[in-house]
């Protein structure tokens, strides 16, 4: 069960990494908190790899070092933990299982004096951002909302199937998360509630073509996350989106179900029993 090793990597990786920071006395033991995707229940199995398991290493207090040398430190808990290895990236350490699996590694410390949760990157320093806060935010968007969730799934998977076969830099997760959540169109049906979801959010996308889209974070840092993404990634990505959304208006108007689910599957691939769609 994927689920069940996942958990008892997360927790060997609480161990190593408490069991080396034990003997550094200078500074404060971590707390742990699973963030992304998988707290939210959106998480999709990636065909390339599985990234939405992050495990946030979070200090108690400020602990008086730079982030670089956190980051070395968790780097050298986990050295040789895997064959594949750890490295050190701007946001997090990464640690690398085979297949491509990997699980990343967000580093943070609570101020004392208001409790506010800051968030470490190369680059940036310190900056607000608290991973609980979102996944509150999150679930009382969702909440006695299945269907929502659900899109939101769908949406990753159209997602990471459209990466694998075009090679091109899409939004992240996150970002379709926040779009879902804010044109979310219900039905009685998924293929609906899926097809006038994706419209709304082509309507969005015309109207504020590229220089304009925005998908902020509803709590701090309330940063975009689109920041990434180039010129040419958001007009390839806009190409893409009108053509998954022309393909659903062909599929949910058709009455035979075989042209629908051949539709479907140039929207998904294999990423989604059509029967899940279609039902």
């Amino acid at each position: 069960n994927k689920v069940v090793n996942l958990r008892r990597a997360h927790e060997t990786i609480r161990k190593k990494i408490t069991h080396y920071f034990y003997g550094k006395p200078h500074l404060p033991l971590p707390e742990y908190y699973i963030q992304g995707s998988y707290k939210m229940k959106t998480v999709v199995e990636n065909r390339t790899t599985k990234s939405d398991v992050d495990l946030a290493i979070i200090f108690p207090s400020f602990p008086g070092v730079k982030l670089e040398t956190l980051q070395n430190h968790v780097r050298n808990a986990l050295w040789n933990h895997t064959t594949k290895g750890v490295i050190v990236k701007d946001p997090c350490v990464r640690l690398t299982y085979v297949r491509d699996f990997h699980i990343d590694l967000p580093i943070y410390f609570r101020n004392q004096v208001d409790g506010q949760l800051y968030f470490g990157s190369r680059g940036n320093d310190w900056t607000p951002s608290d991973p609980k806060a979102f996944v509150k935010w999150f679930k009382e968007n969702t909440n006695n909302r299945p269907q929502l969730v659900r899109i939101i799934r769908y949406l990753k998977a159209w997602a990471d199937y459209t990466k694998t076969k075009t090679r091109k830099k899409l939004p992240s997760g996150l970002a379709l998360t926040l779009w879902a959540i804010d044109y979310y169109k219900p039905s009685s049906r998924d293929d609906i509630a899926l097809f006038q979801t994706c419209s709304s959010i082509l309507n969005y996308l015309k109207e504020y073509f590229q220089f304009q889209w925005s998908a902020k974070m509803p709590v701090a840092p309330y940063d975009n996350v689109l920041n990434k993404l180039s010129r040419s990634n958001k007009a390839a990505f806009y190409d893409e989106w009108k053509e998954m959304v022309s393909l659903m208006a062909e599929a949910v108007s058709s009455e035979r179900k075989s042209i629908a689910v051949s539709k479907w599957k140039r929207v998904f691939g294999k990423r989604i029993n059509e029967a899940i769609i279609l039902s």
